[in-house]
C-alpha cells in the first residue's frame, strides 16, 4: 500500500492510497496517520477526533462525546464504475446513550456519496458528552473524503 498528499496541501484529510482491489475508500486521514479508513472497515478513533467538529456550543458540555465504534461508508457502486471520487459532510446528534440519531447530509458532491456517509454513521457509538456530569445531547459534523 502506498500513501501520497494530495498536489495541494488545502485538503490535509484528504490522501490518496493505491491498492490492487478496484475500489477503496479512504476518510478523514492524512499520510502520517498509521490507522487509515478503508471502506466496511472499522473506523480509526483518532481519525474521528482529529475531524469530528461540534455544532453545539461548546458551553452546552464539560466533555465533548467520544468516538467509540463504527465503519467506515462503503464506495458507492455508481460512482466506483466512473472512477470518479467525491466529498460528503454529515451532521448528526449524539443522544444521551451514546447512539447517533437525526443524521443529515450537509452538503455533498453527488448524493450517492451523501448516502454512504449517513447509513454508516447510524449504526457508529459514542461515549456521550456530559454537562455537569449528566449525559446531554449534541450536534456534530464529520467530513468524509471518498477516493478511488
Amino acid at each position: 500500500m502506498k500513501c501520497a498528499m494530495t498536489r495541494a496541501r488545502t485538503f490535509t484529510f484528504a490522501i490518496v492510497v493505491l491498492l490492487p482491489s478496484t475500489a477503496a475508500t479512504l476518510l478523514l486521514c492524512d499520510c502520517s496517520s498509521p490507522n487509515l479508513a478503508f471502506e466496511g472497515n472499522p473506523m480509526p478513533k483518532k481519525q474521528v477526533a482529529t475531524y469530528m467538529t461540534s455544532v453545539t456550543p461548546s458551553s452546552a458540555y464539560d466533555t465533548p462525546p467520544k468516538f467509540l465504534k463504527g465503519y467506515a461508508p462503503l464506495f458507492p457502486a455508481t460512482e466506483s464504475k466512473r472512477r470518479q471520487w467525491g466529498y460528503a459532510l454529515v451532521e448528526f446528534s449524539v443522544t444521551a446513550d451514546g447512539a447517533t440519531s437525526d443524521v443529515r447530509p450537509i452538503i455533498a458532491t453527488a448524493y450517492s456519496f451523501a448516502e454512504e456517509a449517513v447509513y454508516a454513521v447510524q449504526n457508529w457509538r459514542f461515549t456521550p458528552a456530559r454537562k455537569h456530569g449528566q449525559p446531554v445531547v449534541v450536534r456534530m459534523r464529520l467530513p468524509f473524503t471518498f477516493r478511488t
